[in-house]
């Protein structure tokens, strides 16, 4: 799958800019510039200086004509990114600069580079396993803290070291019993029963423990979906609007006013949340209507969290009992979900004892939306609930294919204990225990399939 072309791309966005870099990999890499660079110093050969230096001067074409004055940074073999010899040309920014030294280098018989191409070629070499080389590509599109956080986690190998320790241990099981197999006429038993046990109940809750963190892992890379829900005119669309700080929603004592389900976006704590402002529900006739409680309905279900909002002015008995009963139906729909219920409009109203209210749900809040100081507590107590949870985790598993291979291993452990708890044979476990191995190594890039490699790495921008 690894060609010995030399290939090319731009590392830098297309465009105009104060620099550009312009990057090769390749066995040619190195003599191919130094063929059209003149160094500032005279004689300087590129060939003869040592990896991880930098030298000024100029490219120049063909008809001798200088191009651009450039910094060329010389990565050696293996000391580099892909593990190849590697070039670094940091041009001037202009888009002509930057297209003029690309035809250049592919007159030199250099090939452009394919999306990715650079971080397959340092995965093939082994300078990274797989879920490294997904890390670099969740780097880059990293829009918050955590997720940078957890990228970068990746990126050092904390996942990818704990599966090949899994893997090595449970390697060492798989060829002790395979070789009880080659004995079975003696009887020789070479696999402790008891420390396969042992070790497969220990890997039992570490998968767990990372297959239960792909949901937060998911919500941290993609955002934390949040539904404002209630009846209507209960002050839904002034606490959005206090949220996203901005107007965006229309705020009326007309009953029904919000009909569509309006985003907007903020980071807290680090992380990126998406609040939705939804449409009342209640019965009603108006087909708009209908349709803007439905989309309500489907936000609900797409949501990590749900903010429940009801109009605490009003002193009715019967209303309180209404609202216990919509939580509770909400929460019966929504086990895992985090519901808070919020009492608006707390400057309106007189000393009320929420009691009833309180005692069905983990998270209380009796606000005015109309105050940003009020409005700020929900949301610090948002936050601070996935912040917390992220934190508590040594390890999260952001990625579909690694939380798949994941619970696929998983299975195969289930099975190879069950097995071994009921004294089947040997060639069971082991069939278990390999197919446990086969389904982590995916994870890391040590089993795996050349279309999958294809899809991972068509995934990267060109250049990295």
């Amino acid at each position: 799958m690894l060609d010995d072309d030399t290939i090319v791309a731009l590392a830098t966005p297309i465009g105009s800019s104060a620099i550009s870099v312009i990057r090769l990999s390749g066995k040619t890499s190195i003599s191919t510039v130094e063929n059209i660079f003149l160094p500032i110093k005279p004689g300087k050969k590129l060939k003869n200086q040592s990896t991880h230096t930098i030298h000024l001067g100029y490219l120049i074409e063909e008809n001798k004509n200088l191009l651009d004055q450039v910094l060329i940074s010389i990565f050696k073999s293996p000391f580099s990114y892909t593990g190849e010899n590697m070039i670094e040309i940091s041009c001037h920014g202009s888009y002509y600069i930057q297209q003029q030294i690309l035809q250049l280098l592919i007159r030199k018989g250099i090939r452009l580079a394919r999306p990715g191409e650079f971080t397959f070629r340092a995965f093939l070499n082994k300078k990274v396993d797989l879920s490294q080389a997904e890390a670099v590509a969740d780097l880059i599109s990293s829009e918050n803290k955590a997720y940078h956080e957890i990228s970068l986690q990746q990126i050092k190998g904390r996942l990818s070291n704990l599966i090949k320790d899994l893997r090595i241990k449970l390697l060492d099981f798989a060829s002790l019993l395979e070789l009880e197999l080659d004995f079975s006429e003696e009887n020789v038993i070479f696999a402790n029963r008891s420390e396969l046990f042992s070790f497969l109940q220990e890997l039992k809750e570490t998968l767990k423990d990372l297959i239960e963190s792909f949901s937060l892992g998911n919500s941290i890379k993609k955002g934390v979906y949040v539904v404002i829900i209630g009846e209507p005119n209960v002050g839904k669309s002034t606490f959005f609007n206090q949220v996203i700080q901005e107007d965006r929603s229309i705020v009326s004592h007309i009953k029904g006013t919000t009909r569509d389900c309006i985003e907007g976006k903020i980071i807290l704590n680090g992380i990126l949340f998406h609040f939705y402002d939804t449409a009342g529900i209640r019965k009603t006739i108006d087909p708009i209507e209908v349709m803007g409680v439905e989309k309500t309905m489907k936000k609900m279900d797409e949501s990590q969290m749900i903010l429940y909002i009801f109009d605490s002015s009003s002193s009715e008995k019967k209303k309180q009992k209404r609202i216990v009963r919509e939580i509770q139906k909400i929460q019966k729909k929504y086990p895992l979900k985090d519901i808070f219920a919020i009492a608006n409009k707390s400057d309106l109203s007189y000393f009320q004892d929420f009691y009833n209210i309180k005692s069905k749900v983990s998270y209380f809040f009796e606000i005015s939306a109309r105050n940003r100081h009020e409005v700020k507590k929900v949301l610090d107590t948002l936050s601070n609930l996935f912040f917390e949870r992220f934190k508590e985790k040594k390890i999260v598993v952001t990625q579909s294919r690694h939380y798949e291979a994941l619970k696929l291993s998983l299975r195969e452990v289930l099975l190879a204990d069950e097995a071994l708890k009921k004294g089947l044979s040997e060639d069971l476990v082991s069939i278990y225990i390999k197919e446990a191995l086969r389904y982590l190594g995916e994870i890391t890039g040590e089993v795996t399939s050349e279309e999958i490699l294809k899809n991972i790495f068509s995934k990267f921008c060109i250049g990295k």
